[in-house]
């Protein structure tokens, strides 16, 4: 669901549409709907508008569909996960599903779904089972290195693209001249090359080329516009991983071994 508050908050600042959409990740038709009431409404400040107005401004039809189907005790999966680690997600679906209580039951992508927004709330930690093909770990890994000429002796400061496929641990890395946009976008292509394929879904750990900050010194980062043309192109997500959460990125997957780096600098 689209951030109303927000998005009311940037079109008083007078932000345009385009900055509107990118800064509070919503869609023109989202932008749309809060100048229009606006403009109705003559609203000149945020702080004068309550959560409740912008409820009945903005009703959730989601709201209403959820209260069809029997939501699932996630407390009690949690709970069984702790004390059994053979239990998995796909059990506690199957038992979810298998009670009689009255309601529409989820599907298991949803219900995954629901269990992982329930970790995030609580601020808790569910054990990373990765699927083949599913995600693509990327990142600018460790310090720059010299590239010397063999034949001017000139030295190049090189920084090293490192994408990880953490259900196999297949590894891509390429050596760039700097951190820019463009060298960004174009090791992407060139993993995706490597790899054969494209994953559902890429996961960077929030370089400035890839996400910035909406508001100065703020913890919430947007994806930039030309990532999430690249994305678009290829068909699928950019999910960046959390501001200082550690726990969602596991770094030590995407630093290369001295091997590695030798065969970037080599190639």
């Amino acid at each position: 669901m689209a951030d109303y508050r927000k998005i009311l908050v940037l079109l008083l600042e007078g932000r345009s549409y385009r900055d509107v959409v990118e800064v509070a990740g919503c869609s023109h038709r989202d932008v749309a709907r809060v100048a229009q009431q606006v403009r109705e409404r003559s609203v000149t400040s945020a702080t004068g508008v309550s959560d409740a107005e912008l409820a009945e401004w903005f009703p959730d039809g989601r709201r209403k569909v959820s209260e069809e189907y029997d939501q699932p005790d996630l407390a009690r999966v949690l709970a069984s996960m702790k004390q059994n680690r053979h239990f998995t997600l796909l059990l506690a679906w199957r038992r979810y599903v298998d009670t009689k209580d009255v309601g529409k039951k989820y599907g298991y992508s949803q219900f995954c779904a629901l269990f992982t927004g329930y970790l995030r709330t609580h601020d808790l930690v569910a054990v990373l089972r990765h699927e083949p093909g599913r995600a693509m770990l990327v990142d600018w890994a460790g310090d720059t290195m010299d590239v010397v000429d063999t034949i001017s002796a000139e030295v190049t400061r090189a920084v090293l693209f490192v994408a990880v496929l953490p259900f196999s641990g297949a590894i891509f890395c390429r050596a760039y001249a700097d951190m820019k946009s463009p060298a960004w976008l174009d090791a992407h292509v060139q993993a995706f090359t490597f790899f054969g394929g494209v994953p559902q879904i890429v996961v960077p750990d929030n370089p400035t080329t890839s996400t910035h900050q909406t508001h100065k010194g703020g913890a919430e980062r947007v994806v930039n516009a030309r990532y999430q043309q690249l994305a678009d192109h290829y068909q699928t997500a950019i999910v960046p991983a959390r501001v200082k959460r550690p726990r969602d990125y596991p770094e030590e997957s995407v630093i290369p071994s001295p091997a590695l780096r030798a065969c970037a600098m080599a190639a």
